[in-house]
């Protein structure tokens, strides 16, 4: 059986997704693939080396890719995500499996639809939640089912890492990522409710661009600066006091252009523009219904070994400390004074290795029809999108908001 594979959105993670639908020895080919910019989801699609059919469709309007779907196994959404509810929404009566990225919605109007549509579909859509799925959070599943916490009272998650791409490429542009919430907090925040397997009763947020503030033009870029000798994140400091170049030369090219990754070279921004509407700084803390108290903290400031990445469960016989940066987990199993340590490999594939089930559920839901357990609808897969825009509801108008009353109503 040939997998037929159709894309819509073809960036670098629809095209990295599709490259892992022959890891597990399946036959498959694109056969449909629908961007506004054909010639660059091509260069995605060779640098990925994903089988492309000959025959392959390649359109920039989403009625082409529809009168072309006859035959496909299943569709990958990989567009902007401002695009992701429409298009799924679109491509429902097509009645073939979906793959979409998250945040399945980046609005509160979005997210009810996208309800609305598949709450009863038979259209199966699977969500990409890959951090469910790494084998640290696995092996952490494992031993919280186990009770060797005893009965939780407090999960305190943490995302630390550099703004770099952030603040200085597209994702900077609010209207196509809904802001940190929506782009990374989606991820920690899902695969931590998976964990405690509780739903939020409450939440409130805060946020703010601390760090990243600055009064330079949108569109400006280091060869336009008066103020290169100077930036903290120009090229001289790149080169004399953080050394990740061998040159003020290599300093400007690095501060100036993004990696093309299978496409033309793109332009890297000015990461303290006035105008950049994303955060650098957010918190929330939610009341679940089992009682336990749910916090999470990200930030986009620091760089290199400062960075981490996981969390610290607390219950009332154990505590366990998650460490996605170095792939362990420890345990302190508090009757006895005593700790664990687990060392998890993630494996060869990205997102901690969670791709490489979401893969697997992806072609058995091709194959079978059985439902991922990260379904938009039955396996929840839409539930980090709604508290992620509780949150950021709630860190703009400065009050606690109960996501499951006020979203799916």
């Amino acid at each position: 059986m040939t997998l037929k594979i159709g894309i819509v959105g073809c960036g670098l993670q629809a095209a990295t997704i599709a490259g892992y639908l022959g890891a597990f020895g399946d036959d498959y080919e694109v056969c449909a693939v629908m961007d506004l910019n054909c010639e660059n989801a091509r260069g995605k699609l060779a640098l990925k080396e994903v089988r492309v059919a000959k025959d392959c469709v390649f359109c920039s309007d989403l009625d082409t890719f529809i009168a072309n779907s006859s035959g496909l196994s299943g569709i990958i959404i990989g567009t902007y995500c401002t695009f992701h509810t429409p298009v799924a929404c679109a491509l429902e009566k097509l009645h073939i499996p979906i793959y979409v990225e998250k945040p399945v919605a980046v609005n509160r109007e979005q997210l009810m639809e996208l309800h609305r549509v598949f709450a009863d579909s038979t259209t199966s859509v699977m969500v990409s939640l890959p951090m469910r799925f790494a084998p640290l959070t696995q092996k952490a599943k494992e031993i919280i089912d186990s009770g060797a916490l005893g009965k939780l009272g407090q999960v305190m998650g943490f995302e630390e890492t550099s703004g770099e791409v952030y603040f200085t490429t597209w994702y900077r542009d609010y209207e196509k990522t809904g802001g940190m919430f929506m782009q990374k907090a989606v991820h920690d925040i899902d695969y931590l409710l998976y964990l405690v397997n509780s739903p939020v009763k409450r939440i409130c947020a805060m946020k703010n661009k601390v760090c990243y503030a600055g009064d330079k033009p949108y569109d400006f870029t280091c060869r336009e600066c008066p103020d290169t000798a100077t930036c903290p994140k120009g090229p001289l400091a790149r080169f004399d006091e953080w050394g990740e170049v061998k040159s003020f030369a290599e300093g400007m090219k690095a501060a100036t252009e993004a990696p093309a990754y299978g496409g033309p070279a793109r332009k890297r921004f000015c990461p303290y523009s006035k105008d950049i509407a994303i955060e650098d700084v957010t918190a929330c803390i939610a009341e679940l219904e089992n009682g336990v108290q749910f916090i999470h903290t990200q930030n986009f400031i620091v760089s290199g070994g400062a960075g981490r990445r996981g969390a610290r469960l607390v219950g009332d016989r154990g505590v366990l400390e998650i460490d996605f940066n170095n792939s362990k987990l420890r345990l302190h199993a508090m009757p006895q004074n005593s700790i664990t340590e687990y060392s998890v490999s993630s494996g060869a594939l990205s997102h901690y290795g969670g791709d490489r089930k979401l893969v697997k559920e992806f072609i058995e839901l091709m194959k079978t029809g059985k439902r991922s357990s990260c379904d938009l609808i039955y396996g929840k897969g839409i539930y980090g999108t709604m508290i992620c825009l509780a949150a950021r509801e709630s860190a703009e108008k400065l009050h606690f908001i109960e996501p499951e009353k006020e979203f799916l109503k």
